[in-house]
Parts: C-alpha cells; structure tokens; sequence
C-alpha cells in the first residue's frame, strides 16, 4: 500500500523498525513505502546528522541498528517530557473553548502535532491534575465572522446593522475594521474599528451584530494609531480619550484581591492602615469604572473624581427605589 505520508511519518517507522532489531535496509523501506531508496538513505542520515540517532549499518544482517538504546526518537531530538506534557494540557485547555472560531482548526493542528508523540508522551498524569473552568462564550454567526476577517485582510469598509448594549438600539454604521480581539473577562470576541456614524474609534460585540456587509472602499489605518496601545488606555474594552484620575478605596477584606491582579497599565497601590489600599489610576471610561466599582459593593468606595462619586449615587438611589417597592411576579 503507497504510503502518501510527510518525512516525519518514514522517521517515526524507521525509528520502531531499529528498536524492534528487524535489521531494516534501505531497500526494503523503500518498497514498503513505495520510494525511492535515495529517499530512504536521505532519511537515515536526516536521523544519524542532525537528530544525532546513533544508526549503524551491519553487513552480515544487511540492515541498519542502533547502536546503543539510550538514544530516543521524539522525546530528546524534538520534543521533551515537558513539552509533550503540554501538548497534552493545552488540548484539554481548548476543549472548553469549543463552539467558538478557530476551534476546529487549531484542535485539527494540535492532534495532527499529538500523532507523532508515541504513547508514553501522550498518557501523562498531568491531565489529571489540572482542571480548567469552561465558560459560555457568545453564539457567533460564523459567516459573520468570516467576513469580518476577509474585510480586515483586505483593507475594505464593512456596514455593520449592530444592536447596542446599552439601550439595545439597533443603528446600520459603517465601519473600518481593525482588530478582532478575544476578552477572557468578557468570554466574548469584539470588534474594534473607526466608526464614521460616531467620528472615532469604536468596539463592537461580534455576537451583537445582525448583518455584514463589505463594500468596495478601502480604508488605511492611520500610522499613529496602536491597538496594543488603544487597549491599555481602555477600561473593560471602553475607551475615552479625556482621562481622569480615579481613585478608589477598598476595604481590608477585598484589598487582598485587588492587589494580586493588574487592573489598568496606570495603577498604582497605595497602601492604609489596618490593611485598608486605594487603587489609583489613569482612564476615562467612567460609565465602565462605575459598573466595575458597583460589583465590590460596600467593599469599594470611590475618592475621587466627584463626577464618578455622583454617578454611583445617583445609581445607587435607582436601584433603592426597585427594592421600595413591594416585589411582584
């Protein structure tokens, strides 16, 4: 049977035929590869000169040894203990993101990758050892995405029908797409791009978007503009160019939390008395901060800006009057 398989695949045989001491030749893989020997002999001295396989040739046995056994194939010429270990976790690691794009083609990479690895690589302990959370990731109209991606290869302006978050307004834009980014805090993909309805640079939630369409017009990315940049001065995705201080105090309980994560590429931690901190930082955003700030309850409480302060009183005093009034189903 012809043998369509890439080098790798010969060198993996080669290597299971020396370690079963078959005495294999040149000749006889070449016929059951159906190849030429000059491939064979290319491959064994791929072997001997650069993986360093101490292959020997035996004139009375008319085949190929190893001439000692401590030599292995996959786990010290290309991949180690640690690397197929992994291998192994990170397959693990991408089932949770199953249903989202790319899934089955990096899933497709990584057993394409796993098939060399013979099985003691493949059967390690670790994957009973960790564990990973899965999450809910948006439903994504997959032909959406392909779009977006085509628009953002080729340069091309899109019109976007996208139905806000805010007040769930739906508005027909068009749009120069830049970046498609994946939020792992959000578990959902966004699209960021200059918005010609709003004059400036905007992020849409792919799962939010009704209908795509690419135009013929091409668009240039100005060279001042840096997404890594844009998204660093960003707060959970939404960014303002006018930037505030904000300040805000947590309580001793949910400090210890807040120190150990990196919350904006401006904060700083300053460290109170009795384990209180006040995280400060650099950002515009305030409508984020204040939703961010409203999850830590009274565990948070902001300094400064006033104008931040007023925002959560004036939340604050909403959300007190739906619990004054008596609950119906």
């Amino acid at each position: 049977m012809k043998q369509t398989r890439p080098p790798l695949v010969r060198i993996q045989y080669i290597d299971q035929q020396l370690r079963e001491q078959s005495w294999p030749n040149c000749t006889r893989l070449a016929r059951y590869f159906e190849i030429s020997t000059k491939s064979i002999q290319r491959d064994i001295e791929y072997m001997r000169d650069q993986l360093h396989a101490p292959i020997e040739f035996n004139s009375k046995k008319n085949g190929f040894y190893y001439s000692t056994k401590d030599w292995t194939f996959l786990p010290s010429t290309i991949l180690d203990r640690q690397e197929a270990d992994s291998l192994v976790i990170t397959k693990k690691v991408l089932s949770q993101y199953q249903g989202t794009p790319y899934y089955e083609e990096v899933n497709r990479a990584l057993d394409k990758v796993m098939q060399y690895l013979p099985g003691t690589l493949t059967a390690t302990p670790l994957a009973d050892i960790y564990s990973f959370e899965s999450f809910s990731p948006s439903i994504i109209d997959a032909s959406f995405f392909a779009l977006l991606e085509e628009a953002i290869r080729s340069k091309r302006t899109i019109i976007l029908t996208y139905q806000a978050f805010w007040n769930s307004q739906i508005t027909e834009r068009t749009v120069h797409p830049y970046r498609l980014h994946f939020s792992h805090t959000k578990e959902n993909w966004s699209l960021f791009g200059y918005c010609e309805l709003r004059q400036e640079i905007r992020s849409f939630i792919v799962s939010r978007i009704k209908n795509v369409t690419i135009t013929k017009e091409e668009f240039t990315v100005h060279d001042s503009f840096c997404f890594e940049r844009y998204l660093e001065e960003s707060f959970d995705q939404i960014h303002v160019d006018e930037v505030q201080e904000v300040a805000i105090r947590f309580t001793p309980y949910q400090a210890q939390w807040i120190r150990e994560y990196r919350w904006h590429s401006t904060q700083q931690i300053e460290e109170l008395e009795n384990g209180f901190l006040v995280l400060k930082m650099q950002l515009g955003a305030l409508d984020a901060v204040m939703h961010w700030v409203l999850r830590f309850g009274r565990e948070a409480e902001v300094l400064e800006p006033l104008t931040l302060r007023e925002m959560i009183r004036a939340e604050l005093r909403c959300t007190q009057k739906v619990y004054e009034e008596p609950c119906v189903y």
